[in-house]
């Protein structure tokens, strides 16, 4: 048996495997689509007459397909232009090459749940990037649309973080191959499903990544994965719900459900402080540093916890 010809992946390859999964996730994507609305469907009728009745059509959903939209134009075309380019160069300054084929599958698989897991965590713990990231956290909804809830300028630290691992031999298109598992958050981002045991502790699940989006102080900056919760497990960031319910949506209150207010919320709050800060160590603080330490009017102050925040706004 010609074991190297069976291990080796070329172009016509790769392109058969994109193809047939485009046209699986659409026809996946398809069909929670058609449940979804069903179900709310079935929601809002059965409801209807009670004492608690349910809407119809969520009110985060236009500001949600808006955010899908913007996405597409932005992320779709400049960011994976972007991401693109700096895995190409990354590998241009590199002597190293890996060869993408069945024995290095698990590598490129690691490699970008690893990548994931470091430009998600950024998205969260630098703030300038979590401007761009509290978009998608913002809403106070958990459910499938919420995963449309998508943000502009995330492509921008996704090809920084790209490049040391194009300089480490992980080739651009097999590397970018690999990645596609992120678009398995699309499906987990519900709460009709509970907990799955033992899938919970190993992958991204509707249970985990929906603590990741609570804004509860206990469950703050968890489970950054991919599809994935290894480099999560690995670096101390893994957890699972308690007895608290998950509130949703960050620890501001957004007080608005329109796209372009949402898009701009955290950037003018960023934007007030880095005025404000006095000197160029205090403003790279406001723009590099963890979210929650802001400045105002050149004064040093801590943002109030979470659980302040959360007590006022309810």
């Amino acid at each position: 048996m010609d074991w190297a010809r069976i291990a080796g992946i070329g172009e016509n390859e790769v392109r058969d495997f994109l193809h047939f999964w485009g046209q699986g996730t659409a026809a996946i994507l398809g069909l929670l689509i058609a449940a979804e609305i069903l179900l709310s469907v079935a929601a809002w009728w059965s409801y209807r007459k009670t004492d608690s009745p349910r809407a119809l059509v969520s009110p985060d959903a236009p500001a949600n397909f808006v955010l899908f939209v913007q996405s597409i134009l932005i992320d779709g075309i400049v960011g994976n232009a972007a991401i693109l380019g700096a895995l190409v160069f990354g590998s241009r300054i590199s002597q190293w090459h890996i060869p993408f084929n069945l024995y290095t599958i698990p590598a490129y698989f690691l490699a970008a749940e690893f990548w994931h897991y470091i430009y998600h965590r950024l998205g969260h713990e630098v703030r300038i990037f979590w401007a761009d990231h509290s978009i998608h956290h913002s809403s106070r909804q958990y459910e499938f649309f919420t995963s449309w809830r998508l943000t502009p300028f995330t492509f921008a630290y996704k090809a920084v973080t790209a490049i040391p691992l194009a300089m480490l031999g992980f080739g651009p298109v097999a590397f970018l191959l690999m990645a596609k598992g992120i678009s398995f958050q699309t499906f987990i981002h519900t709460q009709r499903i509970g907990r799955l045991g033992w899938f919970d502790k190993v992958f991204c699940s509707p249970v985990n990544h929906g603590l990741h989006h609570a804004c509860n102080p206990q469950y703050i900056d968890k489970n950054y994965g991919g599809m994935t919760v290894i480099w999560d497990r690995l670096l101390g960031t893994f957890m699972l719900p308690g007895e608290e319910t998950m509130k949703f949506g960050i620890t501001k209150e957004l007080g608005t459900h329109d796209p372009f207010k949402i898009w701009a919320f955290e950037f003018k709050y960023l934007l007030r402080d880095l005025w404000f800060a006095p000197g160029i160590q205090a403003k790279v603080r406001v723009l590099f540093g963890k979210p929650g330490e802001t400045y105002e009017h050149g004064k040093v102050r801590q943002a109030p916890p979470p659980e302040a925040i959360m007590i006022a706004a309810e």
